[in-house]
Protein backbone atom coordinates (compact mmCIF):
# COMPACT_ATOMS: atom_id res chain seq x y z
CA UNK A 1 0.00 0.00 0.00
CA UNK A 2 1.35 3.53 -0.88
CA UNK A 3 1.79 6.03 2.18
CA UNK A 4 0.01 9.15 2.43
CA UNK A 5 3.27 10.68 1.40
CA UNK A 6 3.32 9.31 -2.18
CA UNK A 7 -0.21 10.13 -2.83
CA UNK A 8 -2.01 12.83 -3.85
CA UNK A 9 -5.72 13.79 -2.82
CA UNK A 10 -6.43 10.35 -1.95
CA UNK A 11 -3.62 10.25 0.34
CA UNK A 12 -5.12 13.29 1.57
CA UNK A 13 -8.43 12.07 2.34
CA UNK A 14 -7.10 8.66 3.66
CA UNK A 15 -5.40 10.39 6.59
CA UNK A 16 -8.48 12.07 7.79
CA UNK A 17 -10.08 9.58 7.76
CA UNK A 18 -7.57 7.60 10.15
CA UNK A 19 -7.76 11.04 12.16
CA UNK A 20 -11.33 10.85 12.65
CA UNK A 21 -11.77 6.82 13.53
CA UNK A 22 -12.21 6.26 16.92
CA UNK A 23 -9.43 4.61 19.16
CA UNK A 24 -9.78 3.55 23.13
CA UNK A 25 -8.76 6.08 25.21
CA UNK A 26 -10.11 4.82 28.52
CA UNK A 27 -12.61 5.94 30.29
CA UNK A 28 -12.78 9.84 30.58
CA UNK A 29 -13.12 9.36 34.77
CA UNK A 30 -9.43 8.83 34.04
CA UNK A 31 -8.94 12.31 32.81
CA UNK A 32 -10.92 14.14 35.58
CA UNK A 33 -8.89 16.12 37.59
CA UNK A 34 -5.24 14.40 37.22
CA UNK A 35 -2.98 13.27 34.93
CA UNK A 36 -2.94 9.48 34.32
CA UNK A 37 0.73 7.85 34.48
CA UNK A 38 3.18 7.67 32.07
CA UNK A 39 2.59 3.91 31.82
CA UNK A 40 -1.02 3.51 31.23
CA UNK A 41 -0.40 6.94 28.96
CA UNK A 42 2.36 4.87 26.92
CA UNK A 43 -0.15 2.09 26.33
CA UNK A 44 -3.02 4.38 25.05
CA UNK A 45 -0.43 6.43 22.63
CA UNK A 46 1.23 3.59 21.46
CA UNK A 47 -1.30 1.70 18.80
CA UNK A 48 -2.91 5.44 17.87
CA UNK A 49 1.16 6.05 16.95
CA UNK A 50 1.24 2.99 14.97
CA UNK A 51 -2.49 3.51 13.00
CA UNK A 52 -0.26 6.62 12.40
CA UNK A 53 2.85 5.49 10.67
CA UNK A 54 1.11 2.87 9.13
CA UNK A 55 -1.38 5.38 7.08
CA UNK A 56 1.69 8.18 6.67
CA UNK A 57 4.79 6.09 6.08
CA UNK A 58 3.07 2.62 5.29
CA UNK A 59 5.72 1.09 8.06
CA UNK A 60 4.94 0.98 11.64
CA UNK A 61 8.29 -0.92 12.74
CA UNK A 62 8.59 -1.49 16.26
CA UNK A 63 11.48 1.20 16.45
CA UNK A 64 9.79 3.45 15.01
CA UNK A 65 6.21 3.40 16.56
CA UNK A 66 8.57 3.34 20.02
CA UNK A 67 10.59 6.38 18.95
CA UNK A 68 7.67 8.18 17.85
CA UNK A 69 5.82 7.63 20.92
CA UNK A 70 8.15 8.50 23.16
CA UNK A 71 8.88 11.94 21.55
CA UNK A 72 5.04 12.63 21.50
CA UNK A 73 4.93 11.62 25.53
CA UNK A 74 7.71 14.55 25.77
CA UNK A 75 6.49 17.00 23.48
CA UNK A 76 4.83 20.23 24.53
CA UNK A 77 2.07 22.64 22.14
CA UNK A 78 2.47 25.71 22.04
CA UNK A 79 0.21 26.29 24.73
CA UNK A 80 2.42 24.52 27.31
CA UNK A 81 0.37 21.63 27.24
CA UNK A 82 1.04 18.03 26.62
CA UNK A 83 -0.73 15.20 24.84
CA UNK A 84 -2.73 13.73 28.45
CA UNK A 85 -4.52 17.20 27.98
CA UNK A 86 -5.89 16.15 24.85
CA UNK A 87 -6.76 12.32 25.68
CA UNK A 88 -10.06 13.30 27.44
CA UNK A 89 -12.88 12.11 25.13
CA UNK A 90 -15.20 14.27 26.86
CA UNK A 91 -12.87 17.41 26.39
CA UNK A 92 -11.37 16.54 22.52
CA UNK A 93 -12.65 14.30 19.75
CA UNK A 94 -10.65 11.61 18.17
CA UNK A 95 -10.03 13.54 15.11
CA UNK A 96 -8.53 16.65 17.52
CA UNK A 97 -6.56 14.10 19.53
CA UNK A 98 -4.93 12.53 16.94
CA UNK A 99 -4.27 15.24 14.76
CA UNK A 100 -1.93 16.95 17.63
CA UNK A 101 -0.63 13.88 17.62
CA UNK A 102 0.29 13.91 14.06
CA UNK A 103 1.24 17.88 15.25
CA UNK A 104 4.07 15.54 17.66
CA UNK A 105 4.97 13.55 14.56
CA UNK A 106 5.51 16.55 12.38
CA UNK A 107 8.02 17.91 14.78
CA UNK A 108 9.50 14.97 15.09
CA UNK A 109 9.97 14.84 11.31
CA UNK A 110 11.48 17.93 11.65
CA UNK A 111 14.38 16.71 14.52
CA UNK A 112 15.52 13.75 11.80
CA UNK A 113 15.18 16.15 9.12
CA UNK A 114 17.85 18.30 11.12
CA UNK A 115 20.18 15.42 11.78
CA UNK A 116 20.28 14.35 8.15
CA UNK A 117 20.76 17.78 6.82
CA UNK A 118 23.48 19.17 9.43
CA UNK A 119 25.55 15.71 7.51
CA UNK A 120 25.11 17.34 4.24
CA UNK A 121 27.86 20.06 4.04
CA UNK A 122 30.06 17.14 5.31
CA UNK A 123 29.70 14.33 3.23
CA UNK A 124 32.73 12.74 2.15
CA UNK A 125 32.74 11.88 6.24
CA UNK A 126 29.20 10.16 6.31
CA UNK A 127 29.38 6.66 4.69
CA UNK A 128 32.64 5.05 6.89
CA UNK A 129 34.22 1.91 6.01
CA UNK A 130 36.20 2.00 9.00
CA UNK A 131 36.87 4.72 11.32
CA UNK A 132 40.33 5.46 9.94
CA UNK A 133 39.08 5.04 5.95
CA UNK A 134 39.48 8.17 3.82
CA UNK A 135 36.58 10.25 2.28
CA UNK A 136 37.92 8.74 -1.07
CA UNK A 137 37.57 5.12 -0.07
CA UNK A 138 34.12 6.00 1.68
CA UNK A 139 32.80 7.47 -1.49
CA UNK A 140 33.94 4.78 -3.47
CA UNK A 141 32.06 2.46 -0.57
CA UNK A 142 28.98 3.64 -1.35
CA UNK A 143 28.32 3.55 -5.19
CA UNK A 144 30.25 -0.17 -4.69
CA UNK A 145 27.73 -0.99 -1.80
CA UNK A 146 24.33 0.01 -4.44
CA UNK A 147 25.94 -1.54 -7.56
CA UNK A 148 25.89 -4.80 -5.79
CA UNK A 149 22.50 -4.34 -4.53
CA UNK A 150 21.54 -3.17 -8.58
CA UNK A 151 22.89 -6.62 -9.50
CA UNK A 152 21.48 -9.00 -6.62
CA UNK A 153 17.99 -7.66 -7.04
CA UNK A 154 15.11 -5.89 -8.54
CA UNK A 155 16.54 -2.20 -9.75
CA UNK A 156 13.43 0.04 -7.98
CA UNK A 157 13.63 -2.55 -4.85
CA UNK A 158 17.76 -2.18 -4.52
CA UNK A 159 16.98 1.71 -4.78
CA UNK A 160 14.49 1.87 -1.97
CA UNK A 161 16.45 -0.54 0.31
CA UNK A 162 19.69 1.46 -0.40
CA UNK A 163 18.07 4.85 0.49
CA UNK A 164 16.69 2.72 3.56
CA UNK A 165 20.01 2.10 4.60
CA UNK A 166 21.46 5.19 4.38
CA UNK A 167 18.61 6.38 7.04
CA UNK A 168 19.38 3.18 9.35
CA UNK A 169 23.00 4.32 9.08
CA UNK A 170 22.70 7.84 9.85
CA UNK A 171 19.88 8.44 12.27
CA UNK A 172 18.94 4.52 13.87
CA UNK A 173 17.23 2.29 13.32
CA UNK A 174 14.07 4.72 14.64
CA UNK A 175 14.14 6.14 11.01
CA UNK A 176 12.97 2.89 9.21
CA UNK A 177 9.65 4.30 8.47
CA UNK A 178 11.44 7.46 7.27
CA UNK A 179 13.77 5.74 4.98
CA UNK A 180 11.02 3.32 3.30
CA UNK A 181 8.76 6.21 2.58
CA UNK A 182 11.52 8.56 1.36
CA UNK A 183 12.42 5.81 -0.61
CA UNK A 184 9.33 5.10 -2.31
CA UNK A 185 9.17 8.75 -2.53
CA UNK A 186 12.65 8.94 -4.68
CA UNK A 187 12.24 6.18 -7.20
CA UNK A 188 8.62 7.54 -7.84
CA UNK A 189 10.52 11.07 -8.99
CA UNK A 190 12.57 9.11 -11.37
CA UNK A 191 12.33 7.39 -14.85
CA UNK A 192 11.81 3.13 -13.74
CA UNK A 193 13.91 2.81 -17.01
CA UNK A 194 16.96 4.87 -15.74
CA UNK A 195 17.21 3.81 -12.02
CA UNK A 196 20.44 2.30 -12.88
CA UNK A 197 21.97 5.87 -14.70
CA UNK A 198 19.93 7.49 -11.30
CA UNK A 199 20.96 5.59 -8.80
CA UNK A 200 24.90 5.93 -9.90
CA UNK A 201 24.79 9.02 -10.04
CA UNK A 202 23.48 9.94 -6.18
CA UNK A 203 26.35 7.75 -5.23
CA UNK A 204 28.70 9.48 -7.00
CA UNK A 205 27.80 12.52 -5.36
CA UNK A 206 26.27 11.44 -1.20
CA UNK A 207 26.41 15.57 -0.41
CA UNK A 208 23.99 15.80 -3.42
CA UNK A 209 21.96 12.66 -2.67
CA UNK A 210 21.60 13.58 1.40
CA UNK A 211 20.51 16.70 0.04
CA UNK A 212 17.81 15.29 -2.06
CA UNK A 213 16.59 13.41 1.04
CA UNK A 214 16.20 15.86 2.77
CA UNK A 215 13.76 17.80 0.55
CA UNK A 216 11.68 14.17 0.26
CA UNK A 217 11.61 14.84 4.35
CA UNK A 218 10.89 18.54 4.09
CA UNK A 219 8.00 17.66 2.23
CA UNK A 220 6.38 14.99 3.91
CA UNK A 221 6.31 18.05 6.95
CA UNK A 222 4.80 20.53 4.60
CA UNK A 223 2.26 17.75 3.48
CA UNK A 224 1.60 16.71 7.48
CA UNK A 225 1.17 20.51 8.37
CA UNK A 226 -1.32 21.03 5.63
CA UNK A 227 -3.67 18.29 7.20
CA UNK A 228 -3.00 19.47 10.63
CA UNK A 229 -4.15 22.87 9.93
CA UNK A 230 -7.39 21.67 8.05
CA UNK A 231 -8.02 19.35 10.84
CA UNK A 232 -7.35 22.24 13.78
CA UNK A 233 -9.70 24.33 11.79
CA UNK A 234 -12.61 21.79 11.59
CA UNK A 235 -12.28 20.82 15.31
CA UNK A 236 -12.37 24.04 16.17
CA UNK A 237 -8.82 23.84 18.22
CA UNK A 238 -8.13 27.18 16.32
CA UNK A 239 -8.53 28.95 13.50
CA UNK A 240 -6.82 28.46 10.03
CA UNK A 241 -4.37 31.35 9.91
CA UNK A 242 -3.46 30.47 13.95
CA UNK A 243 -2.79 26.84 12.54
CA UNK A 244 -0.54 28.81 9.89
CA UNK A 245 1.30 31.00 12.37
CA UNK A 246 1.71 27.81 14.59
CA UNK A 247 2.70 25.58 11.84
CA UNK A 248 4.63 27.83 9.58
CA UNK A 249 8.06 25.74 10.74
CA UNK A 250 6.81 22.61 8.60
CA UNK A 251 7.14 24.87 5.78
CA UNK A 252 9.58 26.48 2.44
CA UNK A 253 7.09 27.48 -0.22
CA UNK A 254 4.65 31.05 0.58
CA UNK A 255 2.74 32.67 -1.73
CA UNK A 256 1.98 36.70 -1.08
CA UNK A 257 -1.55 38.03 -2.39
CA UNK A 258 -0.18 42.11 -2.60
CA UNK A 259 -4.22 42.80 -2.69
CA UNK A 260 -4.68 41.65 0.68
CA UNK A 261 -1.89 41.32 2.18
CA UNK A 262 -2.62 37.25 2.88
CA UNK A 263 0.80 35.24 3.20
CA UNK A 264 -0.62 31.41 2.54
CA UNK A 265 1.44 28.14 2.93
CA UNK A 266 2.41 25.57 0.72
CA UNK A 267 3.51 21.93 0.18
CA UNK A 268 5.29 22.46 -2.71
CA UNK A 269 6.07 24.80 -5.22
CA UNK A 270 4.68 22.49 -8.20
CA UNK A 271 1.18 23.42 -6.82
CA UNK A 272 -0.80 25.34 -9.25
CA UNK A 273 -1.57 28.16 -6.99
CA UNK A 274 1.79 29.00 -6.28
CA UNK A 275 3.06 28.87 -9.98
CA UNK A 276 0.57 31.15 -10.39
CA UNK A 277 1.67 33.73 -7.99
CA UNK A 278 2.88 37.10 -8.83
CA UNK A 279 5.09 36.92 -5.69
CA UNK A 280 6.73 34.14 -4.39
CA UNK A 281 8.75 33.18 -1.64
CA UNK A 282 11.02 29.91 -1.45
CA UNK A 283 12.61 29.91 2.46
CA UNK A 284 16.09 27.94 2.20
CA UNK A 285 16.48 26.78 6.15
CA UNK A 286 18.11 23.77 4.98
CA UNK A 287 21.40 22.51 3.27
CA UNK A 288 19.17 20.30 1.31
CA UNK A 289 17.13 23.65 -0.25
CA UNK A 290 20.07 25.66 -0.14
CA UNK A 291 21.67 22.76 -2.38
CA UNK A 292 18.26 23.13 -4.97
CA UNK A 293 19.23 27.27 -4.79
CA UNK A 294 23.09 26.59 -5.99
CA UNK A 295 22.45 24.32 -8.62
CA UNK A 296 19.65 26.96 -9.90
CA UNK A 297 22.69 29.40 -9.50
CA UNK A 298 25.33 27.41 -11.65
CA UNK A 299 22.78 26.35 -14.46
CA UNK A 300 22.06 30.47 -14.81
CA UNK A 301 25.55 31.51 -14.66
CA UNK A 302 26.80 29.17 -16.74
CA UNK A 303 24.42 30.65 -19.49
CA UNK A 304 22.38 27.13 -20.38
CA UNK A 305 19.31 29.72 -21.27
CA UNK A 306 21.37 31.85 -23.52
CA UNK A 307 20.71 35.01 -20.96
CA UNK A 308 23.18 36.93 -19.07
CA UNK A 309 22.59 36.27 -15.26
CA UNK A 310 21.86 38.87 -12.52
CA UNK A 311 21.05 38.31 -8.81
CA UNK A 312 19.52 41.04 -6.71
CA UNK A 313 20.75 40.57 -3.35
CA UNK A 314 19.17 42.11 -0.15
CA UNK A 315 20.68 41.35 3.85
CA UNK A 316 18.57 41.83 6.96
CA UNK A 317 20.01 41.63 10.50
CA UNK A 318 20.31 42.79 13.87
CA UNK A 319 21.32 46.43 13.36
CA UNK A 320 23.34 45.34 10.37
CA UNK A 321 27.40 45.98 10.19
CA UNK A 322 30.01 44.03 11.39
CA UNK A 323 28.76 44.21 15.00
CA UNK A 324 25.29 43.09 13.92
CA UNK A 325 24.64 39.68 13.22
CA UNK A 326 23.51 38.87 9.39
CA UNK A 327 20.57 36.59 9.74
CA UNK A 328 18.64 36.77 6.70
CA UNK A 329 20.02 36.91 2.68
CA UNK A 330 17.39 37.36 -0.20
CA UNK A 331 17.82 36.42 -3.32
CA UNK A 332 16.05 36.71 -7.24
CA UNK A 333 16.95 35.51 -10.09
CA UNK A 334 16.45 36.77 -13.82
CA UNK A 335 15.04 34.14 -14.98
CA UNK A 336 12.12 34.04 -12.43
CA UNK A 337 12.09 37.37 -10.61
CA UNK A 338 8.42 36.50 -9.11
CA UNK A 339 10.29 33.81 -6.66
CA UNK A 340 12.48 35.52 -3.78
CA UNK A 341 14.90 33.16 -2.01
CA UNK A 342 15.18 34.18 1.72
CA UNK A 343 18.28 32.31 2.93
CA UNK A 344 18.13 31.98 6.81
CA UNK A 345 22.04 32.17 7.53
CA UNK A 346 20.81 32.72 11.51
CA UNK A 347 20.06 29.29 11.18
CA UNK A 348 22.45 27.98 8.86
CA UNK A 349 25.64 29.64 9.94
CA UNK A 350 28.74 30.37 8.02
CA UNK A 351 28.55 26.88 5.88
CA UNK A 352 26.01 28.52 4.28
CA UNK A 353 28.11 30.40 2.06
CA UNK A 354 30.80 27.09 2.24
CA UNK A 355 27.97 24.44 0.56
CA UNK A 356 28.93 24.03 -2.65
CA UNK A 357 27.55 21.55 -5.59
CA UNK A 358 29.40 19.12 -7.30
CA UNK A 359 30.58 21.21 -9.48
CA UNK A 360 32.26 23.66 -6.76
CA UNK A 361 29.54 26.63 -6.95
CA UNK A 362 29.25 28.73 -3.63
CA UNK A 363 27.34 31.80 -2.28
CA UNK A 364 31.00 32.88 -1.13
CA UNK A 365 32.52 32.40 -5.08
CA UNK A 366 29.12 34.13 -6.54
CA UNK A 367 29.31 37.12 -4.74
CA UNK A 368 32.90 37.69 -5.10
CA UNK A 369 32.95 37.18 -8.86
CA UNK A 370 33.08 39.88 -10.77
CA UNK A 371 31.98 38.05 -13.43
CA UNK A 372 28.23 37.92 -12.15
CA UNK A 373 26.49 40.82 -11.87
CA UNK A 374 25.06 41.00 -8.39
CA UNK A 375 21.99 44.10 -8.58
CA UNK A 376 22.11 45.49 -5.07
CA UNK A 377 20.61 48.97 -2.79
CA UNK A 378 22.99 50.07 -1.25
CA UNK A 379 25.37 47.59 -0.06
CA UNK A 380 27.73 49.63 2.79
CA UNK A 381 26.22 47.80 5.59
CA UNK A 382 25.56 44.49 3.92
CA UNK A 383 29.47 44.20 2.49
CA UNK A 384 30.31 45.21 6.31
CA UNK A 385 29.22 42.43 7.28
CA UNK A 386 29.94 39.94 4.97
CA UNK A 387 33.38 41.21 5.08
CA UNK A 388 34.01 41.09 9.23
CA UNK A 389 31.69 38.03 10.07
CA UNK A 390 32.02 35.84 6.97
CA UNK A 391 35.75 36.77 4.89
CA UNK A 392 33.34 37.69 1.70
CA UNK A 393 34.41 40.75 -0.18
CA UNK A 394 31.52 41.10 -2.84
CA UNK A 395 32.15 42.80 -6.60
CA UNK A 396 30.20 42.77 -9.71
CA UNK A 397 28.04 45.26 -7.78
CA UNK A 398 25.22 47.05 -9.45
CA UNK A 399 23.81 49.67 -6.96
CA UNK A 400 19.97 50.87 -7.49
CA UNK A 401 20.72 53.59 -5.01
CA UNK A 402 23.61 55.32 -6.76
CA UNK A 403 21.75 54.40 -10.22
CA UNK A 404 19.15 56.11 -8.86
CA UNK A 405 21.11 59.43 -8.54
CA UNK A 406 22.45 58.92 -12.16
CA UNK A 407 19.05 59.14 -13.18
CA UNK A 408 18.44 62.33 -11.57
CA UNK A 409 21.48 63.72 -12.70
CA UNK A 410 21.32 62.37 -16.35
CA UNK A 411 18.05 64.42 -16.31
CA UNK A 412 20.26 67.80 -15.61
CA UNK A 413 19.28 67.87 -11.28
CA UNK A 414 21.59 68.43 -8.99
CA UNK A 415 21.82 65.85 -6.57
CA UNK A 416 22.90 65.95 -3.09
CA UNK A 417 21.59 63.29 -0.87
CA UNK A 418 20.32 59.44 -2.05
CA UNK A 419 17.32 57.90 -1.62
CA UNK A 420 16.07 54.90 0.23
CA UNK A 421 14.57 51.78 -1.55
CA UNK A 422 10.89 52.48 -0.31
CA UNK A 423 10.73 56.06 -2.24
CA UNK A 424 12.77 54.67 -5.45
CA UNK A 425 9.48 51.79 -5.74
CA UNK A 426 6.67 54.47 -5.47
CA UNK A 427 8.87 56.62 -8.14
CA UNK A 428 9.12 53.75 -10.36
CA UNK A 429 6.64 53.52 -13.67
CA UNK A 430 6.73 50.06 -13.67
CA UNK A 431 5.23 49.31 -10.36
CA UNK A 432 1.30 49.33 -10.29
CA UNK A 433 -0.67 51.49 -7.79
CA UNK A 434 -1.63 48.27 -5.50
CA UNK A 435 2.03 47.13 -5.53
CA UNK A 436 2.61 50.64 -3.94
CA UNK A 437 0.17 50.40 -1.59
CA UNK A 438 1.44 47.10 -0.39
CA UNK A 439 5.18 48.40 -0.07
CA UNK A 440 3.83 50.99 2.19
CA UNK A 441 2.13 48.92 3.94
CA UNK A 442 4.56 45.69 4.18
CA UNK A 443 7.18 48.92 4.97
CA UNK A 444 5.39 50.09 7.81
CA UNK A 445 4.73 46.50 9.71
CA UNK A 446 8.06 45.11 9.30
CA UNK A 447 9.60 48.74 10.98
CA UNK A 448 7.46 48.43 13.26
CA UNK A 449 8.40 44.85 15.00
CA UNK A 450 12.35 45.68 14.46
CA UNK A 451 12.88 50.03 14.56
CA UNK A 452 12.71 50.55 18.76
CA UNK A 453 11.74 53.42 17.63
CA UNK A 454 8.39 52.33 16.64
CA UNK A 455 8.09 49.85 19.53
CA UNK A 456 10.19 47.30 17.72
CA UNK A 457 13.07 45.11 18.51
CA UNK A 458 16.03 44.11 16.23
CA UNK A 459 16.42 40.74 17.64
CA UNK A 460 13.34 39.22 16.04
CA UNK A 461 15.38 38.72 12.94
CA UNK A 462 16.67 35.91 15.28
CA UNK A 463 13.32 34.45 16.48
CA UNK A 464 12.16 31.24 15.12
CA UNK A 465 10.42 30.18 13.42
CA UNK A 466 10.82 32.99 11.49
CA UNK A 467 8.06 35.41 12.38
CA UNK A 468 5.47 35.28 9.28
CA UNK A 469 5.56 39.72 8.51
CA UNK A 470 9.18 39.48 8.77
CA UNK A 471 9.43 36.70 6.02
CA UNK A 472 7.55 38.78 3.91
CA UNK A 473 9.84 41.94 4.41
CA UNK A 474 12.83 40.86 3.98
CA UNK A 475 11.40 38.90 0.39
CA UNK A 476 9.44 41.98 -0.54
CA UNK A 477 13.06 44.17 -0.33
CA UNK A 478 14.31 41.93 -3.51
CA UNK A 479 11.07 41.38 -5.22
CA UNK A 480 11.23 44.48 -7.45
CA UNK A 481 14.86 45.27 -7.56
CA UNK A 482 15.00 43.21 -10.61
CA UNK A 483 12.22 45.99 -12.25
CA UNK A 484 14.68 48.71 -10.45
CA UNK A 485 17.20 47.08 -12.48
CA UNK A 486 15.57 47.42 -16.15
CA UNK A 487 14.29 50.76 -15.61
CA UNK A 488 17.64 52.54 -14.27
CA UNK A 489 18.99 50.51 -17.37
CA UNK A 490 17.29 52.25 -19.88
CA UNK A 491 16.85 55.78 -18.12
CA UNK A 492 20.58 56.18 -17.32
CA UNK A 493 21.67 54.41 -20.81
CA UNK A 494 25.25 52.90 -21.73
CA UNK A 495 27.20 56.20 -20.37
CA UNK A 496 26.17 55.93 -16.64
CA UNK A 497 26.19 52.28 -16.74
CA UNK A 498 30.07 51.64 -16.29
CA UNK A 499 29.96 54.40 -14.04
CA UNK A 500 27.57 52.67 -11.57
CA UNK A 501 29.20 49.59 -11.67
CA UNK A 502 32.55 51.01 -10.99
CA UNK A 503 31.35 53.39 -7.93
CA UNK A 504 29.44 50.31 -6.58
CA UNK A 505 32.62 48.11 -6.23
CA UNK A 506 33.80 51.32 -4.92
CA UNK A 507 31.24 51.56 -2.11
CA UNK A 508 31.28 48.12 -1.39
CA UNK A 509 34.96 49.28 -0.02
CA UNK A 510 33.46 50.93 2.87
CA UNK A 511 34.01 47.49 4.59
CA UNK A 512 37.88 48.10 4.27
CA UNK A 513 38.10 51.32 7.12
CA UNK A 514 39.52 50.30 10.43
CA UNK A 515 36.33 51.11 12.64
CA UNK A 516 32.85 51.18 11.64
CA UNK A 517 31.85 54.63 10.06
CA UNK A 518 27.52 54.71 9.94
CA UNK A 519 27.31 55.10 5.74
CA UNK A 520 26.12 58.86 4.71
CA UNK A 521 22.94 59.74 3.35
CA UNK A 522 25.43 61.99 0.46
CA UNK A 523 24.94 61.56 -2.88
CA UNK A 524 28.53 60.85 -4.00
CA UNK A 525 30.30 61.30 -7.40
CA UNK A 526 29.81 58.71 -9.92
Amino acid sequence: TAAFCEQGPEGMANLRHMLSEQHSRGAGAQFAGHRPNYSHLYQQVHPIVQSILEVVFSNESEESTNAVTDYILAFRYENGADISHYMNPKEYSDEAMKARMLEAVCHWVRVKTKELDDKVPDYPAIFSIRPDGHPEERATAVRHRLEQALYQQRQPDALVEFIGGIFVELLGREATCLGDCVGAMVLQSVDRSQVWTQAVFMSDRPSTLLALLVRKLEEIQAKLGKVVMEAYRDNGLMSYDDAKNVLMMFFQHYTVDTSTGMLDVHRSGDEEAVQAASFRVRLIDSFGSLMVLLDHIEELISGVNGAKAALAVDFEGVKLCRHGALCLVQMTCTDDPRLVYVLDVHLLGKRAFSLHTAQGTNLKDVLEEQGILKVWFDPRNDVDALFHQFGIMPRGIFDLQLAEVADRRNRGLNVNYVQGLYKCLTQCPQLQAPQKVFAQRINDLGKGLFEPQNGGNYEIFQKRPLNAIILVYAAHDSRYMLMLYEWYLQAIGPKWVPRVLRAGDQRAQWCLQREYVVPSSDAPEI
